[in-house]
């Protein structure tokens, strides 16, 4: 799955109507109420705030007064195809006097969310297992080149007499870290949702 960590935002212009595309990054849907609230304070005189998002596994869409499933659904569907989570996608609609008809409608709502996704920085969502070892200085030169070699990463490193830290990894490489440093206790502390590009 990806995000995006920052805001987002992109424009068309269509038949006088300009639609502008929102993108954030939600972890919780109970903020989605603000932060549509925060939207419409930002484009005070715009005619619809249609949305849909993806966080966790919660999905909801909304027209906003648009006919039925020109607006909400297509976006919804185009997070989904885009493998897209903790996102919310807003596109705000300035009406410019001009009817577009359902299809035109939908597919000008789609191209506005097409666009602000095309324009993002995205990262990729990864769920790793963290690991906490207390190392010498040569096994850490050791845990080094392992990590070379997978996709762990360090944090948390305090230097002392031993090494501490954490080590992020996917479940089938903390067996990597038994079979490398057999002598060295590890503990589990459970696991950690990190953003990687």
């Amino acid at each position: 799955m990806v995000t995006v960590l920052e805001r987002n935002e992109s424009t068309i212009i269509r038949d006088r109507s300009q639609f502008i595309g929102i993108l954030v990054h939600v972890t919780n849907d109970k903020s989605v109420p603000d932060i549509l609230k925060s939207i419409r304070n930002e484009y005070p005189k715009a005619k619809h705030y249609c949305y849909a998002y993806v966080i966790d596994g919660k999905k909801k869409c909304s027209d906003d007064g648009e006919p039925a499933k020109t607006a909400g659904r297509p976006l919804l569907e185009l997070l989904e195809k885009k493998e897209m989570d903790e996102v919310l996608l807003v596109v705000v609609r300035y009406f410019g006097g001009v009817l577009l008809g359902a299809s035109r409608l939908m597919s000008t709502y789609l191209e506005t969310g097409v666009e602000v996704i095309r324009t993002c920085d995205l990262v990729n969502i990864e769920n790793k297992f963290i690991y906490h070892m207390e190392l010498t200085y040569s096994e850490f030169d050791c845990l080094k080149r392992l990590i070379k070699q997978t996709s762990m990463f360090l944090e948390n490193i305090v230097y002392g007499d031993t090494i501490s830290l954490d080590i992020l990894c996917d479940e089938n490489d903390g067996t990597l870290l038994t079979e490398w440093f057999p002598k060295s206790p590890i503990e589990v502390n459970g696991n950690k949702k990190v953003y990687r590009r």
